[in-house]
């Protein structure tokens, strides 16, 4: 029953990710571990697991050129030193005293301080959007510590390899701790904080995407958070799924998307946050 539970649960999710075009690791680790009982640790190896499997199969479909991989290359670095501390962070909390409470504690915070700030920016963004007054983009872009790397294809006065390098841990370190691809906060980031273009933006994430899923799957399966059978039923019931969700998410318009992407991840933020607050009162 718990493996059907799974399945229904992967293809919900798929749909929901198919639709609005991101992993699906926050709602699925949360759901995992508050409906299904699965300790928060595994919810979190197993379902990073899972999302590589759409990762590779998004990356090979989509046509990358060897240029698209420049920019996480620069990233790549910081988010393996990033995985390397969020992981270990999970499982320091994970092998305390009284582990299972701890580590749900620390996950459902963290997820519920991020869902909460995504949504309303979200909403906030498209907001603005409507009023023909976007959001000022590349707020990063006037730090330049050297080294500086010129990418001409988008950005003539050159980018500073530590600032990217440091977005990647924490990218990196949230993608470890929480579970997710990083897609989630790749998207906004490359966006808002160093302007880049949408197209270069899309191209970059689903490389970064794919190198967070492989590094966090290596290093939560090197420390026992990854259940095979778990992600089987993940995958089986995720790509049903994300093939009804993707025939949905063509027909919304992007303003659409990201209205109703911020009401999902706030109504997710209050189902985390009543899920923690039943653990605060319980122990």
């Amino acid at each position: 029953m718990e493996w059907i539970l799974a399945i229904a649960v992967a293809f919900v999710v798929g749909a929901i990710s198919a639709v609005f075009g991101v992993g699906g690791g926050f709602i699925l680790v949360p759901v995992l571990n508050s409906l299904l009982g699965i300790p928060m640790s595994i919810a979190v190896g197993s379902a990073v697991s899972y999302v590589l499997g759409p990762a590779t199969t998004a990356l090979l479909y989509r046509k990358v050129r060897w240029i698209d991989f420049r920019l996480p290359l620069m990233i790549s670095g910081g988010l393996f030193v990033g995985v390397l501390l969020g992981s270990s962070t999970l499982n320091s909390f994970k092998n305390a005293t009284d582990g299972s409470s701890n580590e749900e504690i620390l996950v459902l915070s963290v997820y519920l301080i991020l869902l909460t700030t995504l949504g309303f920016f979200s909403l906030w963004e498209t907001e603005r959007a409507a009023k023909f007054r976007p959001v000022a983009r590349g707020w990063l872009n006037g730090i330049s510590f050297p080294p500086i790397v010129k990418l001409p294809e988008w950005n003539d006065s050159g980018v500073s390899i530590p600032v990217y390098a440091w977005f990647g841990v924490f990218v990196g370190f949230l993608s470890g701790l929480l579970g997710i691809s990083g897609g989630l906060l790749i998207v906004p980031g490359l966006l808002y904080l160093f302007g880049v273009p949408a197209q270069q933006t899309v191209a970059s994430s689903m490389i970064v995407v794919w190198i967070v899923s492989f590094q966090s799957t290596i290093v939560h399966a090197w420390t026992g958070n990854v259940d095979l059978k778990l992600v089987i039923a993940l995958l089986a019931g995720g790509t049903i799924g994300a093939r009804f969700g993707s025939s949905i998410g063509r027909r919304l318009r992007s303003q659409e998307l990201r209205r109703n992407f911020g009401v999902l991840s706030l109504c997710t933020a209050i189902f985390v946050g009543i899920r923690l607050y039943l653990i605060l009162t319980s122990t």
